[in-house]
């Protein structure tokens, strides 16, 4: 027997048959090599998930095993049948080899196909195991497209009507309301045409996709199976009501358009609609339900008078009711019995009122900004240096502004709802801050008097504090005139405008007897024409307090008290620092 060495030193060895069998030991060998490669990569990475499940624990560690053992068993099946081929390939090579070397290349030719009929073909070839591989996945690939084209196809109901083939619908509510369409449209305007029945009957069968009808193509055929007059046109609705069929609808659109340009701002954020919805269905209908454009545009545009209410809002009052709504007191007293422009007007009251309504009302919600006003708090403190009975207002109130946003829906023009979506605080409310006296009252003084911050005291006591006679000069009074005039009867109480020391307390040129008051703020007051002075100089007095009493003394024609307002000597006009007060007749002031 020839060793492996001196085969391939000897030189009568055929090189070809050598490099035959040389090829094919390696290709077999890389092949071996892959597939041992592959399978301690798949020992490895089980052994990682071997290490992985046993740190988790005892349990995890035994499944990990498990799942290894699997993972190595299920890959020396998958793997053997690829040994084994290769194993064969690698013997297959030598026969072909040997065969090769014994009958030259006829034989080795013959021997190449003999392998590969074998390894291919064979009883355990590489088609018998492609197969045993493949066949399940066909298998499921074709289970798959079976169960996709039956999703593809839907269960419908076949209807047949009075014992014709009509179609496919989803379901029986479909002809329920293609019913109900035919009979409106037949029904429309005391047509002429004979009450028709429909006697359907239904048997599920499966159909293709999309090859239901819908209520209304199954309406057109429905009405196309009756002996009558039918035109193709646009069937106009205004909610579920039946108004006439259209041979155009251009102008009926056009008058809808502009009937919601009259609300319409052009503010982004809103939405103008009709209140009902209108539609304008294309379909076959009744040759005498057909009715003219000039019709139904007069129809949508005509107005009807109704009874309607008006629900009072804050801030409201009658002469502002009847400017809103654009009547006189006549006009809603006539529906709403005693109202007038002394009625009392609370949030919620609700008027009777005459309203035009149009025949499609129109509904419109925009986005609104807008600022409230808020309210202020009354807070009530104890003021020692106050006569008891006392309440002055030290610091007005003032009402705090909230920027609000909010959705506002009208109807017609007139507000049905507002939902606030945001309100912002733009500025805080000022508490009114009001002092009320714990100081016991003296004799002489007088109750006190509720005026605003910053406001003297009404200087005439008394049942009602006199009336205005004479204002300023400047001010619709007579030349040369520095004060006002307040008459009242003789000896009625003169009270001290606001606290201060007297400067005069004397019989004083024009002004009679006369009292002048110095004030902490630099102002100076004047108290002219007194019948009788009760305070002396130097003596500090209290707002509110009685000093001197009414009378006509000096320059004067009739009992009144002439007081002033000086500012460094310089009178100013005192209404000014005064609240208001009733005038008399003729009093001039401007």
């Amino acid at each position: 027997m020839v060793s492996e060495k001196e085969r391939i030193l000897s030189p009568q060895g055929n090189s070809h048959n050598s490099n035959s069998e040389s090829l094919f030991d390696r290709i077999s060998d890389l092949g071996m090599y892959f597939f041992i490669t592959l399978m301690t990569a798949a020992g490895f990475v089980g052994g990682l998930f071997v290490r992985l499940f046993t740190m988790a624990g005892g349990l995890l560690a035994r499944l990990g095993r498990r799942i290894a053992k699997l993972f190595g068993r299920y890959g020396a099946i998958l793997a053997r049948p690829f040994i084994r081929y290769f194993k064969a390939i690698r013997m297959g090579a030598k026969e072909i080899s040997g065969a090769a070397r014994e009958k030259g290349v006829p034989g080795g030719m013959a021997a190449f196909f003999r392998v590969f009929g074998r390894i291919v073909f064979g009883k355990r070839g590489l088609a018998v195991t492609v197969c045993n591989y493949a066949l399940p996945i066909v298998s499921c690939v074709f289970l798959f497209n079976i169960v996709s084209y039956a999703n593809s196809m839907t269960y419908a109901l076949k209807l047949t009507v009075n014992g014709d083939l009509i179609g496919y619908i989803n379901d029986e509510t479909v002809f329920t309301s293609a019913e109900k369409i035919v009979q409106q449209r037949i029904n429309y305007m005391d047509s002429n045409t004979e009450v028709v029945t429909f006697e359907p009957s239904y048997e599920l069968e499966m159909v293709g996709y999309g090859s239901t009808l819908t209520q209304y193509q199954l309406a057109d055929k429905l009405l196309s199976s009756l002996d009558t007059q039918i035109e193709q046109g646009y069937g106009m609705y205004i909610g579920n009501s039946f108004y006439g069929c259209l041979s155009d609808i251009t102008r009926v659109e056009e008058t809808l358009e502009s009937l919601l340009d009259v609300y319409r701002t052009g503010d982004p954020s809103e939405t103008v609609q009709f209140e009902t919805p209108i539609t304008f269905e294309p379909g076959l209908y009744l040759t005498e339900s057909f009715v003219s454009e000039r019709s139904i545009i007069n129809q949508i545009t005509s107005k009807n008078k109704v009874a309607a209410y008006y629900t009072a809002v804050e801030g409201d009052s009658p002469i502002g009711i009847c400017t809103k709504l654009d009547m006189t007191y006549e006009e809603l007293a006539a529906l709403n019995p005693g109202f007038s422009e002394e009625t009392a007007i609370f949030v919620g009251d609700k008027f009777l009122i005459n309203q035009e309504e149009p025949f499609l009302s129109v509904s419109v919600t925009r986005l609104e900004k807008y600022e409230e006003y808020t309210p202020f708090e009354t807070v009530y403190y104890d003021d020692n240096t106050r006569y008891t009975g006392a309440s002055v207002i030290t610091q007005n109130g003032e009402k705090g502004v909230d920027a609000v946003t909010a959705n506002v829906s009208y109807v017609n023009g007139v507000e049905v709802r507002r939902k606030i979506l945001s309100r912002v605080t733009v500025k805080e409310p000022v508490e009114q801050m009001i002092a009320l006296g714990t100081k016991e009252r003296p004799i002489g003084a007088v109750v006190q008097q509720n005026v605003e911050a910053g406001l003297m005291y009404w200087p005439v006591g008394g049942y009602d504090g006199g009336a205005i006679s004479e204002t300023m000069y400047g001010y619709g009074g007579y030349y040369g005139h520095s004060g006002v005039d307040i008459a009242a009867p003789y000896g009625t109480p003169i009270i001290a405008a606001e606290s201060g020391t007297v400067v005069l307390s004397q019989w004083y040129y024009g002004y009679g007897y006369c009292i002048m008051i110095q004030h902490a703020s630099g102002l100076k007051t004047v108290y002219g024409h007194c019948s009788a002075l009760h305070v002396k100089v130097g003596e500090y007095v209290t707002q509110g307090q009685v000093i001197a009493d009414v009378g006509a003394t000096g320059q004067a024609t009739g009992n009144h008290l002439h007081f002033e307002v000086r500012v460094n000597n310089n009178p100013v006009y005192p209404l000014s620092y005064l609240p208001w007060h009733k005038r008399q007749p003729g009093c001039v002031e401007y």
